[in-house]
């Protein structure tokens, strides 16, 4: 299937599945499709989607895992430590993804994938576990990948905490905010009083300088 322009692919994405039993520890939620198609598109566009090998850490129930193999991906790799959400992606994508989608249940920091072109990804934003979203771009670091698309809770130290993460390698990375806009989940968890849950995001975009 060939997507003729964003908010097709935004349409298609909003049909993807909730978890099936949340977990508040694990901040499990279904990644706002306009936003999920935001990041996406732009990475298409620049040339990390198409026929690369695409990580997503963190996977969920797929939404940007299937977002990429939608952008003509070669191969998605769908990493998540909940077997049970797992199955749930894996059940989801199979009628899409042509076998290039591969489905791994473990903790991210115990990979043994080594390489990726391009790494998606939507970590929790340690809410409820201080440092977790950097603890997966950490992860997302150790693939070694030409480029990282991430979201995270806006705030005005992000910039400065992400630097500190990026010294910890060797490889040379710009940072850029794609945009900082605002996302939307429903009620998910019984802490939330709301029925529509909005908060600040910046989507980032971390690639490799190439000399």
């Amino acid at each position: 299937m060939v997507m003729r322009n964003k908010k097709e692919l935004e349409v298609l994405l909003s049909k993807v599945p909730g978890f099936p039993a949340p977990k508040r520890n694990l901040e499990q939620y279904v990644c706002d499709s306009r936003v999920a198609s935001e990041m996406l598109w732009h990475a298409y566009m620049s040339g990390d989607i198409e026929n690369k090998v695409v990580v997503d850490l963190g996977c969920g129930t797929g939404i940007l895992a299937y977002g990429a193999l939608l952008l003509g991906a070669a191969t998605a790799f769908c990493i998540d430590i909940d077997c049970n959400t797992l199955a749930v992606a894996r059940d989801f994508l199979r009628p899409h993804d042509n076998g290039n989608a591969l489905f791994i249940c473990l903790d991210i920091r115990k990979m043994a994938l080594r390489s990726a072109d391009t790494v998606i990804m939507n970590p929790p934003f340690g809410v409820y576990r201080h440092g977790m979203d950097m603890m997966f771009l950490a992860s997302a670091l150790d693939l070694k990948p030409r480029v990282i698309y991430t979201i995270h809770k806006h705030s005005d130290t992000l910039i400065s905490t992400i630097e500190k993460v990026l010294k910890k390698y060797k490889e040379d990375y710009r940072i850029s905010i794609l945009l900082t806009g605002v996302m939307t989940i429903p009620q998910v968890f019984e802490t939330h009083v709301k029925k529509v849950h909005r908060f600040d995001i910046a989507m980032i975009k971390i690639e490799k300088n190439i000399r």
